[in-house]
């Protein structure tokens, strides 16, 4: 099965610790985060009660879901302990340089 690809502009303007929300990718919506300069992707879903992650707080590396505090990895989707017991959907980002900024492509996958 292949991948979706999706072109999502310039995400210049998102600093570390930021996150942006494209509700209408995917089943969930995907968010988008900064960490360390480097962009991640996951699905906005918390695997344990269907909660946005976008609702909760990003620190660091983790998203923590604002219903029962479960915590996820955005570099990699995987759950930090309960009481999540499974990972997210963790996407490919890929930044490129174009003549109106820097593009950025989405590469959607259906694994987790």
């Amino acid at each position: 099965m292949s991948d979706d690809v999706v072109e999502l502009g310039d995400l210049s303007d998102l600093r570390d610790g930021q996150f942006r929300v494209f509700p209408e990718l995917g089943t969930h919506g995907v968010m988008v985060c900064r960490v360390a300069g480097v962009l991640h992707a996951i699905d906005d879903n918390c695997s344990h009660r269907d909660t946005p992650l976008s609702q909760g707080r990003l620190r660091g590396a983790l998203i923590t879901c604002p219903l029962h505090g479960a915590q996820f990895d955005v570099r990699t989707g995987a759950q930090q302990g309960p009481p999540a017991t499974m990972p997210v959907a963790c996407h490919a980002v890929e930044e490129v340089p174009s003549a109106d900024g820097t593009a950025v492509r989405l590469r959607l996958s259906r694994s987790v």
